[in-house]
């Protein structure tokens, strides 16, 4: 049955046991080749490059005017001024989009439009601004000219083919999370369709008598479910995709039965939120123990301690406290690496906490942590000015059971380790964000 909740677990211990086994769980989808899928560009916005692409061909695939203006012979301009500029005779005239057959000579150019390809033998372009159109008759032939009043090098206002990306250059590494920059080059480069890690699943499951549906009628002594909805967009935030599988109420029966209907439609992972603790409703834990192996449960941490962790037939299960904010940091702290491991993110090395955005602030007021625990206290960040310089300053939330709206309220989270019972007033605190840096009114 594995660890029992009078074996709190420290911290470290809890990840490396986790890092072994989200290692173990994405050893497993390689192996079997499911990890990963190919999907169209204009679908990948968000998904991790499962090998790393090269281009098939020059970017550009042609040298191409980077101005309006004149293709022409380098040296038939390097001698042009205000007073004595170059007059050459101009022959056709290149859109973007259209090839020319014509060659360019010495004493001749070509008008052209900007990324136009160069027609051969020219090699610069001179820009319009530097040049006057004019004509005049020549062996009884009228002919339009163009004076040039500034010289130009060799290349100048080009773009080589190949200068932006070369064929068989490596465009995407692996492990790469497509951003638009991304999915840009991958466009230019022609590529239609990548390879990417496939999403994993993961099971969802809240437990409890009191939780309704949103949605549903609120009858007296109910709540609403809150943790199916943040930690399905959290599930989504590692790169996976959640299958909620609704409420399981305070039986054996129910939590047995969610349990294997979990196992039975295949995920990655599986997590459940309430009913971890040591109390007479909390089934969870017994059953977990009778059908598969419990190897966490307690963890030397506030919010969070009643956490459980282990396996179910070799599938990863955390039990989350019911606790929203509870069920947040711990799925943060703990879930959130073993599901950006195995959907191929990358991550920190095995055995730390994925690095989530943070910011240095400064604490409001004198914080106070509960003696001998390692304890993550909630802030709510306001943005000041001080000596001419934006900084933040952090108040701590007041939580509890019943305090749903602190998880609208916080910014993030602060960490007080074990033997650090007071922050005071003014000590610059490292905030780990749950959110994006806020933009409020001062406050102070």
């Amino acid at each position: 049955m594995g660890k029992t909740f009078l074996e709190i677990t420290e911290i470290k211990e809890v990840e490396a046991i986790i890092a072994r086994i989200a290692t173990e769980v994405a050893g497993t989808r390689a192996k079997t080749g499911t990890y990963v899928e190919k999907v169209r560009v204009a679908e990948a916005l968000g998904r991790v490059v499962a090998t790393d692409i090269f281009s098939a061909l020059n970017v550009p695939p042609f040298d191409r005017a980077t101005m309006d203006g004149f293709a022409v012979v380098a040296s038939d301009t390097f001698y042009a001024d205000e007073d004595n500029p170059s007059r050459l005779i101009i022959r056709g005239y290149i859109s973007a989009g259209e090839f020319s057959s014509h060659a360019v000579e010495s004493g001749y150019c070509t008008s052209i439009a900007t990324g136009a390809p160069l027609p051969r033998g020219a090699n610069a372009v001179v820009q319009l601004e530097n040049t006057s159109e004019f004509t005049e008759v020549v062996e009884g032939e009228e002919k339009k000219k163009v004076k040039v009043y500034k010289p130009v090098a060799p290349a100048e206002n080009i773009m080589l083919a190949g200068s932006d990306i070369k064929q068989g250059e490596r465009i995407v590494r692996s492990g790469t999370t497509l951003m638009p920059r991304e999915t840009g080059v991958l466009a230019a480069c022609g590529i239609n369709e990548v390879l990417v890690h496939k999403k994993p699943t993961v099971a969802l499951i809240s437990t409890g008598n009191e939780l309704v549906a949103p949605g549903e009628d609120l009858e007296p002594a109910k709540i609403y479910d809150v943790n199916a909805q943040t930690l399905s967009d959290s599930v989504r935030d590692s790169g996976c995709t959640p299958i909620f599988l609704g409420i399981a109420h305070d039986s054996l029966e129910e939590i047995s039965e969610k349990l294997k209907k979990s196992l039975e439609i295949g995920p990655d992972v599986i997590i459940t939120s309430g009913g971890t603790s040591a109390g007479v409703g909390d089934l969870l834990p017994r059953m977990i123990g009778e059908l598969g192996e419990i190897l966490v449960h307690g963890v030397d941490i506030k919010p969070g301690k009643p956490f459980i962790f282990g396996t179910l037939q070799g599938k990863p299960i955390f039990g989350l406290p019911g606790n929203p904010t509870s069920a947040l940091i711990t799925f943060n702290l703990f879930v959130a690496p073993l599901l950006r491991t195995i959907s191929g993110i990358p991550a920190q090395n095995h055995g730390e906490r994925v690095k989530k955005k943070s910011i240095k602030a400064k604490a409001a007021v004198r914080i106070f942590s509960e003696p001998g625990r390692n304890e993550y206290v909630l802030v709510n960040l306001v943005p000041v000015r001080e000596r001419g310089k934006e900084t933040f300053l952090a108040y701590p939330l007041l939580t509890g059971s019943g305090a749903i709206t602190t998880l609208s309220k916080a910014d993030g989270y602060l960490f007080m380790a074990k033997g650090k019972e007071i922050t005071e007033e003014g000590e610059i605190v490292d905030v780990e964000l749950l959110t994006e840096i806020p933009n409020r009114y001062d406050r102070a």
